[in-house]
Parts: C-alpha cells; sequence; structure tokens
C-alpha cells in the first residue's frame, strides 16, 4: 500500500470541500471493509484519503410517518440488522442483513459505502430500489436526490461525482396493502455474496386482489441492479396465481444479462432468476393476504 494524506473532516460541507481541492487523487473512507482490501492489492491508490467516520450528521436511523425511513451513509449493516425501528417498518432489511458476509464486516461496512461502491454483487441495491427508495447526494455546488436505480452506472461505477458525498438513503413509507420479499441464492454456503438476488413488492388495490403496483428488481445478474419492468407489466391487474408467478419468472429471465463465472454459468444463472422471481411473488402476495386478515 503506498503513502497517502490522511484528512478528516468535521462536516459534509468540509468532506466535499476537500474531495474538489483533491480531485481525481482522494476518496472517501467510511466503513473502509471495500476500500482497505482494494488499497491491499493496489488497485486502488489514492494519494489523499479523506475520513467522514466522525461527521455525525452521516449517522442515525430515522423514521417519518410522511417522508419514511431515513439511513445515514455510516450506518453499519449491522445497525439495520439490529434496529428494532427498521424492524418494525422494513423487516425484510433486517432479514437480509443477516445474511450479508459475515459479523465482523456488518460491523464495519456501512450502507453508504456498499451504495456508492458500484458493487454489483451485494444485496440491499436491489431492496432500496423495489421500495422505491433515493439518495441524498451533497457536493460543492449543493445537495440533490437520485432515484437509488440511476446511482449506478456499470460496474463499480455509480453517478456520484469526484467532489460529492452521498449521505444518506430515504425509503417512503410502504403503501397500505404491500408485500416485499428478498430472496438471495448463494452457489456454496461459505461464500458470503450471492449469486442471484429477486427482491419482488407488490401493491394491491384496497379490498380486490389484483396488483396495482409491482417491483421486480435483479440483483448480481449485470452489471448493476436490473428493474425487470417487463415482468412487473406482466403482473399489474392480475390475481396472481402459480401459472402467473411462473410466466412473471419466464419474462425476468430476459431481461437480465448475466455472466459466466465461479458463481455459475449464464444459463444457470437464468434458471436461478425464474424460480426466485416466482418464489419472491408468491411470497410478497401472500403477505399481503396475512396482513389483511
Amino acid at each position: 500500500m503506498k503513502n497517502f494524506d490522511y484528512l478528516e473532516p468535521k462536516s459534509v460541507v468540509e468532506a466535499c470541500a476537500l474531495l474538489k481541492q483533491h480531485a481525481g487523487e482522494a476518496k472517501v473512507f467510511g466503513g473502509g471493509s471495500h476500500l482497505t482490501i482494494l488499497m491491499k492489492q493496489g488497485l486502488y491508490q489514492p494519494k489523499v484519503l479523506v475520513n467522514i467516520k466522525k461527521i455525525s450528521e452521516l449517522k442515525g436511523i430515522k423514521y417519518d410517518a410522511t417522508k419514511g425511513l431515513s439511513l445515514g451513509a455510516l450506518v453499519t449493516h449491522r445497525e439495520i440488522e439490529t434496529s428494532a425501528l427498521v424492524r418494525e417498518k422494513f423487516p425484510v432489511l433486517c432479514d437480509a442483513e443477516k445474511e450479508v458476509a459475515n459479523i465482523r464486516v456488518r460491523n464495519m461496512g456501512t450502507v453508504g459505502g456498499n451504495l456508492a461502491s458500484g458493487e454489483p454483487l451485494t444485496d440491499l441495491s436491489q431492496i432500496f430500489i423495489a421500495l422505491d427508495g433515493k439518495v441524498n447526494i451533497a457536493g460543492p455546488s449543493g445537495n440533490r436526490v437520485v432515484p437509488l436505480e440511476e446511482l449506478f452506472v456499470d460496474f463499480y461505477q455509480t453517478s456520484l461525482a469526484e467532489d460529492e458525498i452521498l449521505t444518506h438513503v430515504v425509503i417512503p413509507p410502504l403503501a397500505s396493502h404491500s408485500g416485499i420479499e428478498y430472496i438471495r441464492f448463494s452457489s456454496s454456503s461459505v461464500v458470503d455474496k450471492p449469486s442471484v438476488g429477486v427482491a419482488v413488492r407488490l401493491t394491491l388495490g384496497a379490498g380486490v386482489e389484483t396488483i396495482e403496483t409491482a417491483r421486480v428488481v435483479l440483483g448480481c445478474v449485470g452489471a448493476t441492479p436490473v428493474r425487470a419492468c417487463k415482468a412487473e407489466a406482466h403482473l399489474i391487474g392480475k390475481k396472481l396465481t402459480p401459472e402467473l408467478a411462473e410466466e412473471t419468472g419466464a419474462v425476468a429471465t430476459q431481461e437480465c444479462n448475466p455472466i459466466s463465472d465461479l458463481r455459475g454459468s449464464e444459463q444457470y444463472k437464468r434458471a436461478i432468476v425464474g424460480t426466485l422471481v416466482k418464489r419472491a411473488a408468491g411470497r410478497a402476495y401472500a403477505s399481503v393476504a396475512e396482513n389483511r386478515g
């Protein structure tokens, strides 16, 4: 690991100013679970490391009945996993976090770092997108809000500028008569990253059984998380049946672009996508019925 200057700003404004000052030479350090490995491997060799860990405005989990759930960029995976507030409002996040890496990584890794890295083999991004999540981004020119699905550009690339910082993830309140399910599949019990991860969120019309809104999001089968829009459209206005769930899974398999690697062949991953979409849709639909009952 090459020598670098270490800077420790006390505010988001100061951090963004430092990133602008050292444009092209600086990297943001939050939890460090991702960046540290890449630096040790020599893939990243920043001349300046901007440590944002002590910026209090980037911490905390809050919920507002109008705005929804707010997760500071420095909130760790473990904090989400163990949060009673998150468990009450979005238990799918707590359940998913239990499967993320190992306890040491979950204690270090942050939600902001996970998203800002553009890591394609992850879990949170597809859940956030299925929940219509957005990210707040700060920079020297001001703040902006971006739908989470627009954050990702390519493998390990996001739409964040060099002098910008992701400050919060905001998830709107879940609409009434909604259910969400996330299922991840790993090719080995010792692998901490999923081979495929699928999130399905369904919202039914009040007092009816037909699907009013659908989100089908595929992870780990492309350069970025994939909104399977054709699969979503296939569900709208219909009552979920085993046949419809099967058809939707088949549609989703054609909307992703998996690559063959150690976690499975392209054909294998497409088959897994179809199966997981079918199962997740069924469970999400059933959860709405249970809550109504």
